[in-house]
């Protein structure tokens, strides 16, 4: 089941950077049938598989802070990215939209691999801390 939801997961990734090229390239590709329904359904897989390994491991967003937040960024991910495909009222916006909610995406994959909301995020802090400590010795 965890195969089939990173294989959804990718797929959905994807299928989102290609539709974010034909954005940016302004293709008539973007307005294809399949791809009014196909991202849809894919979602709906991932959500599904999701929510199956979920139940199977007993798992719930009360109990494992990384499983609520991971969900509370693919809404945020779903609004951005839905402002970066078509909603966005100019180019410009859309662009900011598309960095914006790939970044989300990449923070999204970083939580579901390391089961950590903060995905290293203190170690990172403590390493610029201890950084600008000895830099501080250093001038002084």
């Amino acid at each position: 089941m965890k195969q089939l939801h990173v294989a959804f997961a990718l797929l959905t990734a994807c299928s989102f950077c290609m539709r974010a090229y034909w954005m940016l390239s302004r293709s008539p590709h973007r307005h294809a049938s399949v791809w009014r329904w196909l991202p849809h359904m894919v979602d709906a897989l991932l959500f599904a598989t999701g929510l199956t390994m979920a139940i199977g491991l007993s798992i719930s967003p009360l109990a494992h802070p990384w499983l609520a937040v991971k969900l509370l960024a693919i809404v945020v991910y779903i609004v951005i990215g839905s402002v970066a495909l078509k909603r966005g009222r100019s180019h410009g916006q859309r662009v900011v939209a598309l960095v914006l909610s790939l970044l989300v995406l990449a923070y999204i994959f970083a939580v579901a691999l390391h089961h950590d909301p903060w995905v290293g995020l203190p170690d990172y802090l403590e390493t610029i801390s201890l950084r600008a400590s000895i830099s501080v010795r250093t001038i002084l």
